[in-house]
């Protein structure tokens, strides 16, 4: 019998989610939630694009108080979160507002154009709808359901993940990663801002 063997295994194609959370976020809350609704204001029709049943303002590349509010806390994400090469900078390519009124929600898509994306959470209730996040939508993961649950969570071996939105919550992901917003079933709209990042 031969002995001489080697097995081991290698955990490749990670992709990493940043979650910051601004823990005084409600000090400035208001002023967020009446500049989205002044946008809505603007532009009552809006665009359809992902949304359902929501409206969604139009890119918005100027900047102001909202861009540099992104910026300072994706530069302090990224300083602490990634190891990125000297001399790299990011841009905020474009920033759009969602209003998710009850029932209203968001199909799978991504983001392309871009290195990074995010979203700022204004204004969320309990189930006012999880951000569901799907890098395998086209591929078959039955494979997992056979694996303990004490494994997978040892090691992020899930189809897709799910997080919670709170307020003064931003998630920074992939761009190229599916993602969707499930219905909000709250009796309030949820209110967040969506944007693009690319290094340079």
């Amino acid at each position: 019998m031969n002995f001489e063997k080697e097995i081991h295994s290698e955990f490749w194609f990670p992709q990493q989610i940043i979650v910051y959370q601004d823990l005084k976020f409600k000090n400035i809350k208001n002023k967020f939630v009446e500049y989205c609704k002044k946008q809505q204001k603007v532009d009552i029709k809006g665009r359809v694009l992902s949304n359902c049943l929501g409206w969604q303002s139009d890119s918005i590349c100027t900047d102001n108080f909202v861009t540099d509010y992104i910026k300072e806390n994706v530069r302090e994400s990224l300083h602490t979160q990634f190891n990125m090469k000297v001399n790299t900078n990011f841009h905020i390519d474009n920033f759009w507002i969602n209003m998710s009124p009850k029932y209203a929600s968001n199909d799978y898509h991504i983001h392309n154009g871009s290195h990074y994306s995010g979203c700022l959470y204004i204004q969320c209730e309990p189930n006012c709808g999880s951000i569901k996040i799907n890098p395998n939508i086209n591929s078959n993961t039955d494979w997992m359901d056979f694996l303990t649950e004490e494994y997978k969570n040892s090691y992020h071996i899930y189809p897709s993940s799910e997080f919670t939105p709170k307020e003064g919550m931003m998630l920074l992901f992939p761009s190229y990663l599916p993602h969707k917003v499930n219905n909000n079933m709250s009796n309030k709209e949820r209110i967040s801002i969506a944007f693009n990042i690319t290094f340079s």
